[in-house]
């Protein structure tokens, strides 16, 4: 008595899922293509190539935009991998000593692969382009 409720309850579920013998096999003989498995509601139209089974899609490509400066090549190499180029340019303008602890965090704490001649060279680039003196703030 006890297992009655559990017993109700799967009764229902494939009661309810249309898992007959009919459907099952115009399922299986192909009769029932381009329905949706799960609802079985008919598209609401007709697909443009039925004949063709290879879809595709053409997506926006969409540039990383990093102002030019020094030590660009530098910074889109190693930089973009893990942050968009918009996040990195919306950043407050920093003064060169706290870029060079910011990228020298992404190495240390991130595991950031960059040598050292290569975070030189996007300290430079962050600097030129995003530097506190260019707001008036601290000289290079």
């Amino acid at each position: 008595m006890r297992n009655m409720p559990a017993f109700l309850l799967i009764l229902a579920l494939v009661a309810g899922a249309g898992c007959n013998r009919r459907g099952s096999a115009a399922m299986r003989d192909g009769e029932m293509e381009g329905m949706d498995a799960m609802t079985l509601s008919r598209p609401s139209s007709p697909p443009s190539h039925p004949s063709s089974p290879v879809h595709s899609i053409s997506l926006p490509h969409d540039e990383a935009y990093a102002p030019p400066g020094p030590g660009r090549d530098a910074f889109v190499t190693a930089c973009i991998v893990c942050h968009s180029p918009r996040y990195i340019t919306s950043q407050p303008p920093f003064s060169r000593a706290v870029w060079k602890g910011i990228v020298q965090k992404m190495i240390d704490t991130y595991g950031a692969h960059i040598a050292p001649a290569q975070a030189a060279e996007i300290v430079n680039y962050l600097v030129a382009t995003n530097g506190a003196h260019l707001v008036g703030g601290e000289s290079d």
